[in-house]
């Protein structure tokens, strides 16, 4: 008879717990967005305003985003030893953004990365999650850092200012600036956050030995914000919207917080609120904030559908037949 392990199977109401929390937050995110849309439905009429070209750009903009998130997967796997294809890189990287579209988990794609990498690479589970911790804090640092900047100048300019950024920001930066400082030691308890703080700590303390390539990974980052936010600039010109780019800059530098919100598929819902909850900092009406995403989102869904969706049934096929060749071995 299988042994029960007490402190595991303990766990588990504490998960269907918060699996209900998180469906149930995610559902009330989702109808909130509807019932917005429909009393503010003449918003949709922008949407004959957007040309052709302008969609050609944004999306062009996404894939070179993609190309550059590739590259630092391949190469932070390849500076390990292991010799993943940059093709399969970019492949997964597409995967990775179609299975969070559609899955209301958070790292539903991440979950596949690490398994098509150990399956096919033999790249181990444990060095996949530290170095994606150590991807973490990075980006936390650089880009909440960003995100104080660009609220400094709002204040500077408009007089406004949100606590509830500020503080949320602030929350990511200075345990990261601990991390960084002093790489302190994290007591192997139970949970969750515990194990997600370990992964972290493990990541930088594995990234920390290659100060050129932490250099080249930060850089990589705020290269892919600056786009993300001329993809964005051009989504709110595209329905009429004249803003700034340091407005729309700290918009994406708001995706850092919202990663910890994902409570539906790609934070649908939840993203939308937030942006309505501080639209009296970039000077944009709520309306066409809520437009501007949902745009952008349409896009994204599209190509990751597309190259995501078929690049999974793909893997899916390889995995399949990776583990018949070694079963019958």
């Amino acid at each position: 008879m299988q042994k029960i392990n007490p402190e595991t199977s303990s766990t588990i109401p504490e998960r269907r717990k918060t699996r209900v929390v998180t469906t149930l937050l995610g559902l009330i995110a989702i109808v909130l967005l509807g019932v917005y849309l429909y009393q503010n439905r003449e918003i949709f009429s922008s949407l004959r305003s957007i040309t052709i070209g302008q969609v050609i750009l944004i999306i062009a903009i996404e894939t070179i985003n993609f190309l550059l998130g590739s590259y630092l997967n391949y190469s932070m796997v390849r500076r390990f030893g292991y010799q993943v294809s940059y093709s399969d890189s970019v492949v997964l990287q597409y995967i990775n953004s179609f299975l969070n579209k559609i899955l209301p988990t958070i790292g539903g794609g991440a979950a596949f990365r690490a398994v098509f990498l150990k399956k096919k690479y033999n790249f181990p589970y444990s060095q996949f999650a530290s170095t994606l911790g150590g991807f973490y804090l990075i980006s936390f640092i650089a880009i909440a850092l960003i995100g104080l900047a660009c609220m400094v100048w709002v204040y500077v300019t408009y007089r406004a200012t949100n606590w509830w950024i500020i503080s949320a920001f602030l929350a990511l930066i200075i345990p990261s600036v601990i991390i960084v400082l002093f790489s302190p030691k994290i007591p192997d308890r139970e949970g969750r956050l515990f194990a997600a703080i370990r992964r972290i700590v493990d990541g930088w303390n594995t990234l920390k030995k290659d100060k050129g390539f932490i250099a080249f990974y930060t850089t990589l980052i705020v290269i892919q914000l600056l786009l993300s936010s001329w993809q964005m600039l051009i989504g709110f010109q595209a329905i009429g919207i004249q803003t700034g780019y340091l407005q729309v800059l700290f918009l994406s530098s708001l995706g850092i917080i919202l990663s910890f919100l994902n409570f539906t598929p790609d934070g649908i819902g939840i993203r939308e609120i937030v942006y309505v909850f501080t639209s009296s900092l970039v000077r944009i009406p709520q309306a066409s904030l809520v437009l501007g995403s949902l745009v952008l989102r349409g896009l994204s869904i599209f190509t990751s559908l597309i190259v995501g969706g078929i690049g999974y049934l793909v893997f899916l096929k390889q995995i399949k037949h990776i583990e018949e060749s070694k079963n019958i071995e």
